[in-house]
């Protein structure tokens, strides 16, 4: 079987407010205004060199491979050919950059818009079971130690359905708890992602939209 990850990511801002000014006839007159809060994000998988999917081992570690899909600072993240029963590593999976004028701080959420589905047969499998994410680092100045026995946090899915090829979206009835909580305007966010292949998996090609959100606090 053969799994690639789609990273899309959107901003959430604010409602924007006009200025109001606010005062009487006489004494102190009191201006009271509210900023648009603005959010610049930019997502990018396969960040570092060195990217790719490494089979759960112990001891010395195997080269990261990575699926014909993906590509330095671009494509899917893509863990090429799995075996059902099998866990694995992807390193340097995606660079999430936040920018913000909000110095309160920002929210940062991260979902799959579906369940893992397999195009081959129209199988799925259950997505917090299945892909986990975790911290890692800018693959620079500092190489990444995780491996495939690394504790990890799942993906939840958003309700409703994701059309293949297509980039999806979430609304929000009411928000998660946050990947990334930040009491700073600006952030830099690593991932690296896990695959705990369940052993019932069907063959074929699955892939999954994991879609990051950005919310002022």
């Amino acid at each position: 079987m053969r799994t690639r990850i789609a990273a899309w990511a959107f901003a959430a801002a604010a409602i924007v407010s006009t200025i109001v000014p606010a005062g009487a006839a006489t004494g102190n007159i009191n201006v009271k205004w509210y900023a648009q809060a603005l959010v610049k994000i930019a997502l990018t998988p396969n960040y570092a060199a060195g990217f790719g999917s490494v089979k759960a081992v112990f001891g010395a570690q195997p080269s990261p491979v990575y699926g014909p899909d993906a590509s330095l600072n671009a494509g899917a993240v893509d863990f090429g050919p799995v075996i059902a029963g099998t866990n694995y590593l992807y390193k340097y999976a995606s660079h999430l950059n936040v920018v913000t004028n909000d110095n309160s701080g920002f929210n940062v959420y991260a979902e799959g818009t579906a369940d893992f589905y397999n195009s081959s047969d129209a199988s799925t499998q259950i997505l917090n079971q299945t892909l986990y994410y975790l911290p890692s680092v800018d693959g620079t100045t500092q190489s990444d130690t995780n491996t495939g026995y690394s504790p990890a946090y799942p993906f939840f899915r958003t309700a409703g359905a994701v059309t293949p090829g297509t980039p999806p979206s979430i609304t929000y009835a009411s928000y998660p708890a946050p990947a990334y909580a930040s009491t700073n305007a600006t952030g830099d966010y690593y991932f690296d992602y896990q695959l705990k292949v369940p052993p019932g998996a069907t063959s074929g090609n699955y892939f999954v939209w994991i879609v990051y959100t950005v919310v002022p606090r």
